[in-house]
């Protein structure tokens, strides 16, 4: 059914947005705002999100981001012509640990929680994601991050990646660019951060 896979790409989603908008070498304390566009299940969507982070210690964060976004047309399911929208959040807990003076291994263990609606009807799905990877900064103005993540969601499991590229427009702003994606999701997000 469309609106299992719409659950599936859309954690998968919130888990992309989140893990690229993570922050690199000095602080893990931040928040920022963002857009995504991209296909989830072959539907095209676009919305905006929320994310932040929360330094515990020299090794530990707390993370979470919101997302809600919708299809950039209608889509028809037998009688019925509405839009989808879906929105959801994650939190989590994260570990980054150096790798050399400029890379940053960092894995985040976080629960997702998503709800679809179309037509007056609303399913929701929920899941864990493991995400894994690199953050480099080659150099004072520029990040560069890679991560693989595993959703387990509902019955289901789904890997995926997400690249990010992010430019500092002042040693405590930054403007990212990211690409995620999965069997049944692909986006790009644009975002603003701002370390604290």
């Amino acid at each position: 059914m469309f609106k299992k896979a719409l659950i599936i790409g859309a954690i998968s989603s919130i888990a992309s947005f989140s893990v690229t908008a993570e922050e690199a070498a000095l602080s893990y304390t931040h928040a920022g705002i963002g857009y995504e566009t991209g296909d989830i299940a072959d539907i095209d969507f676009s919305g905006f999100g929320i994310y932040g982070s929360k330094a515990l210690n020299e090794s530990f964060f707390l993370t979470g981001s919101y997302l809600s976004i919708e299809s950039d047309d209608q889509y028809t399911d037998g009688p019925v012509t509405d839009d989808i929208e879906a929105t959801g959040f994650n939190f989590g807990v994260g570990f980054h640990t150096p790798i050399n003076s400029t890379v940053d291994f960092v894995s985040t263990l976080s629960y997702s929680d998503v709800e679809v609606e179309f037509a007056d009807e609303s399913e929701d799905g929920n899941g864990y994601i493991l995400a894994a990877g690199v953050r480099a900064l080659p150099s004072d103005v520029l990040e560069l991050s890679a991560f693989i993540d595993y959703a387990d969601i509902e019955d289901s499991s789904e890997t995926g990646y997400s690249l990010g590229a992010r430019y500092f427009t002042t040693p405590d702003i930054s403007l990212g660019l990211g690409y995620g994606s999965s069997d049944d999701f692909d986006a790009i997000t644009f975002d603003v951060r701002f370390d604290m």
